[in-house]
């Protein structure tokens, strides 16, 4: 909460749900799912294990859709940046051949 540079996962992982819901709501043409890795304060891209948290979390949001949902394809490939970002490479790797 602002300039202490800590933040929920949890709280985060909302905002970028509801954002995401917003715009496509909206119909806005933009990156939607950046919302997922980059600070809406700051515009700065999250990293390490917040990136890895928030993959996690934006995979469980959209999983339910069916397997050919643009929603659930853009997760799959947030999940899979989040883990590479936090030296899960093996796992991400599994999940990009996915």
């Amino acid at each position: 909460r602002g300039t202490a540079g800590f933040a929920h996962v949890s709280c985060l992982a909302e905002q970028a749900k509801i954002l995401v819901a917003d715009a496509e709501e909206r119909n806005l043409d933009d990156d939607k799912f950046e919302r997922w890795y980059t600070c809406g304060l700051c515009e700065q891209e999250h990293h390490g294990v917040v990136r890895c948290a928030l993959g996690w979390a934006c995979w469980k949001t959209y999983v339910g859709r069916p397997e050919t949902d643009s929603f659930r394809q853009c997760a799959m490939s947030v999940l899979g940046s989040g883990l590479s970002d936090a030296d899960h490479l093996e796992d991400a790797l599994s999940v990009r051949e996915a």
